[in-house]
């Protein structure tokens, strides 16, 4: 694709301008200042809540330590009942499983056990 040549040749001017002449002008205008009185609206007064720090009753160190351990026994024995109610589950749940296991070998075995061919 060919591309297009751009001239930026410039026209020497031998003219020169005549300066120029500002003539100003000027006009009288009488002004009036306008008053315009705006009514001041009610002011509402929000009030906010005051924030308290509430008073909290520190305790000792000895009675912190006590509610650790208090909380520890808690948990301990908190385990040992759910561990006592899994193996409840597991003695309840076992026998049908065992159960359900052999039907599926025998039932497997009956249909893809070994063949004579007669």
């Amino acid at each position: 694709m060919a591309t297009r040549r751009r001239t930026s040749a410039v026209k020497p001017t031998t003219v020169k301008k005549s300066p120029r002449t500002v003539v100003t002008k000027k006009s009288t205008v009488t002004t009036q200042s306008v008053n315009k009185v705006t009514p001041i609206e009610e002011v509402k007064v929000i009030e906010t809540p005051v924030k308290v720090k509430p008073e909290v009753k520190l305790i000792s160190r000895d009675l912190y330590l006590q509610d650790v351990k208090n909380r520890w026994q808690i948990h301990q024995f908190e385990t040992q009942q759910l561990w006592e109610d899994i193996v409840k589950g597991y003695n309840f749940v076992s026998p049908y499983v065992t159960k359900s296991i052999q039907y599926v070998i025998s039932v497997y075995n009956k249909e893809f056990g070994t063949k004579t061919t007669s």
